[in-house]
């Protein structure tokens, strides 16, 4: 993939091109979620929207943080540098605490605010790979994607992540009648992060690893256990309860018949009782007032 995309006489990188079109992707996704999700869910897609915007910011300009010497030796380098794998996290950062302090304060439900959040970052991974395309190692299968030298493939990782986050973007909209218990946010986080994690094991192999992983490895697979170990949703503990409930009175319909029928014969002898009281108190036995 060229490192310039050009359109007439506009010219962008393609790493910011697919930061502010996966950002952008995001937001939308998220608000075509919200349309009917209530006043907590809209409060939460404008929560995304800034996030995104800050995470966009961070990302481009971090780098004075590491290096404020560029803002008066080189000024105009700040709009052709983009930032790396340090600005991405401070920047991944940032919207953490951002969206933290800002739900926590707003009162919105987290399980909605991350079901939300889990459907726009599936959307903005799937149109991120599709633009800032990548190879992996060399390999011989047929579908290996040739560079320079035709004698040699090299797996098009990119393509792997793009079906992957297509399929649980497709999975998640499919679920959408679950958002606000939790559901999409666990399959998002089991569904990404395992296969996210198988990618990467095509990919060109880490300069560093930490214990036989490298960093992004170890954060895939920490996003999976949480998809895991997440509690299921109350909404999945109140069908099984009614589905119970459903069942037993549909395995045992003998015993609801006879329930019926004694319940029957109880009120029969109530109304006898009264009416053989009312009788004694008519005659002449009844008390002078």
């Amino acid at each position: 993939m060229p490192e310039l995309v050009s359109w007439g006489p506009f010219t962008i990188q393609t790493g910011l091109l697919a930061v502010v079109a996966a950002s952008v992707t995001a937001m939308l996704a998220v608000r075509a979620l919200s349309l009917t999700k209530g006043a907590p869910a809209k409060a939460s897609a404008e929560l995304l929207q800034n996030a995104a915007f800050l995470v966009l910011i961070v990302w481009k300009f971090g780098h004075v943080l590491f290096a404020p010497s560029v803002v008066w030796d080189r000024p105009l380098a700040l709009l052709m540098m983009n930032g790396g794998g340090r600005e991405a996290s401070l920047a991944v950062a940032a919207a953490i605490f951002y969206l933290f302090v800002k739900v926590k304060r707003s009162g919105i439900p987290w399980r909605l605010f991350a079901d939300l959040t889990a459907f726009g970052a599936t959307a903005a991974a799937a149109v991120y790979c599709a633009i800032a395309w990548k190879y992996g190692e060399r390999t011989t299968v047929p579908w290996g994607v040739m560079l320079n030298d035709p004698e040699y493939r090299y797996h098009p990782v990119s393509a792997y992540a793009l079906i992957v986050a297509v399929l649980v973007t497709l999975l998640l909209w499919l679920k959408r009648g679950t958002a606000g218990d939790g559901t999409m946010f666990r399959t998002a986080a089991l569904y990404m992060g395992s296969g996210l994690l198988l990618v990467s094991f095509w990919d060109v192999p880490p300069e560093r690893t930490y214990g036989l992983l490298s960093a992004f490895q170890w954060r895939m697979l920490v996003l999976a256990g949480i998809g895991i170990i997440s509690p299921p949703s109350m909404h999945n503990k109140v069908g099984k309860e009614m589905n119970v409930s459903v069942s037993n009175s549909h395995t045992d319909p003998q015993k609801s018949l006879e329930q019926n029928r004694q319940d029957s014969q109880n009120a029969k002898k109530s109304r006898n009782a009264d009416v053989s009281a009312d009788k004694k108190l008519a005659g002449p036995n009844r008390p002078s007032v």
